[in-house]
């Protein structure tokens, strides 16, 4: 198997790295205390909807259009394809754990289960990921999609910043991991 190494992939997992370390050792309390209480309660109906889009229906539909593009496109599923579909399955599994493993309360104890890491986040960060990769010319639109959903995150008040970091980081991380992996190569 061919295993590629890029550039990206490094500063990734040191970042990612660097993260964990800092949420573990409750580093980014003071940080997410300060964002939390500066930024306003946007808890609206569009808002609600804008968060939707990074949840597991969206997810879902993306992944049947990769499949079904790149399928029709190409007759078969490319390492990327793959290894997004992979990453989704492992990354969201991975986020279940460490949501149980830091069991980090939200800022809005009413809104659900732990905080750290935002699965919505990670969910956006890897549509993000594999869409920049697959459709270059459309990748600061990707991005711009995965940081506005971890903004809706922030202004409904149901994760920390370090929540939304770390997901941001580890989705693309992840897939360039499995990617790599899995044979693909990095342009």
């Amino acid at each position: 198997m061919n295993h590629r190494w890029s550039n990206r992939l490094t500063v990734l997992t040191v970042l990612v790295f660097a993260a964990l370390a800092l949420q573990g050792t409750g580093a980014f309390s003071g940080i997410n205390e300060w964002v939390n209480s500066n930024l306003p309660l946007v808890d609206t109906p569009v808002m609600n909807f804008l968060t939707m889009l990074g949840g597991d229906v969206f997810l879902v539909l993306f992944g049947i259009f990769a499949f079904l593009t790149e399928r029709r496109e190409k007759g078969g599923i490319s390492a990327g394809t793959a290894a997004f579909l992979l990453t989704v399955a492992f990354g969201l599994a991975a986020v279940g754990v460490l949501k149980f493993i830091f069991a980090e309360p939200r800022p809005r104890p009413d809104y659900g289960t732990y905080a750290f890491p935002s699965g919505h986040a990670f969910r956006a960060a890897v549509i993000a990921a594999y869409g920049a990769d697959r459709w270059r010319k459309y990748a600061p639109a990707f991005w711009a999609y995965a940081v506005g959903i971890a903004l809706t995150r922030l202004f409904l008040h149901v994760h920390w910043l370090g929540d939304v970091l770390f997901s941001l980081l580890f989705a693309p991380w992840l897939y360039l991991l499995l990617k790599s992996l899995l044979g693909g190569k990095f342009e």
